[in-house]
């Protein structure tokens, strides 16, 4: 049985997710915290009304007053499962991001919608973006793409991340998605200190940094364009110091031939 060589763009791929995940490490847990909290305190209230009506219904006759007792319970109730509906819908949503992310299948291809990894890059980085830099959403019907998921997916959270850490203060990280003849195009735009003319040429080099090192977090400006040129798509930035950058990424809704 013959034994598939590694994936060199793949490998890398993989080294940049685990090393993303642990940058990510400590938002993700204090993310989970918050609802994790709700729903803790939210059980000790669930557990003393619960025992007040078992309390109040341990009688054969429930007085008119304990009656309303009862109805102001079970609305209290009410309220309470409505808050840990919220927790859980957001943990839930935090945890299949963060499987959806860090799955294992990075060889594998498949049919995707790119507006699915691009919220779970965003869900991933909320901890990033509260009180400060607003998400604005734009997105059009774009049908899906032939793709690596795992490597877009990637891609999408480096560019994202560098969008959201390139805004000193508060500003708008802006995500557009539409569909084209062949394809697709995703504009990630940001309001940042933006990228200096002198630089915009070097920003897909080997190890070049800005910004602290903040570019080339994670994948890497360099091993994006690599993932986008085994997509068949291309990557193309265009940016103002003092006005923010867009990266504008598109993509074939096929890979090319060889794109195994």
């Amino acid at each position: 049985m013959a034994v598939r060589s590694p994936d060199p763009l793949a490998e890398a791929v993989n080294s940049a997710k685990v090393a993303t995940l642990g940058a990510l490490a400590a938002g993700v847990a204090h993310e989970l915290n918050t609802p994790m909290g709700a729903l803790n305190s939210n059980h000790d209230v669930l557990k003393r009304a619960l025992a007040r009506l078992q309390d109040i219904l341990a009688d054969e006759v429930v007085e008119p007053d304990e009656l309303d007792e009862v109805r102001r319970i079970v609305a209290a109730i009410n309220d309470v499962l409505q808050v840990n509906d919220l927790a859980v819908t957001r943990m839930v949503r935090l945890v299949t991001s963060l499987r959806t992310f860090g799955r294992p299948d990075r060889a594998q291809r498949d049919h995707v919608d790119v507006r699915e990894p691009i919220e779970a890059a965003l869900t991933l980085l909320a901890h990033e973006t509260r009180d400060r830099v607003t998400i604005a959403r734009d997105f059009g019907e774009i049908g899906t793409v032939e793709c690596y998921p795992q490597e877009l997916g990637q891609v999408f959270m480096n560019i994202l991340m560098n969008a959201i850490q390139a805004i000193e203060g508060s500003g708008t990280v802006t995500v557009r998605t539409r569909a084209f003849a062949d394809g697709v195009r995703i504009d990630i735009e940001d309001t940042g200190v933006g990228i200096p003319a002198q630089n915009l040429e070097r920003i897909f080099d080997p190890g070049f940094t800005t910004r602290n090192s903040r570019v080339g977090m994670g994948l890497g400006l360099l091993l994006a364009r690599e993932v986008m040129d085994r997509h068949g798509g291309r990557i193309e930035v265009r940016s103002e110091p003092g006005r923010g950058s867009t990266f504008s990424l598109t993509l074939p809704y096929a890979l090319p031939h060889g794109g195994a």
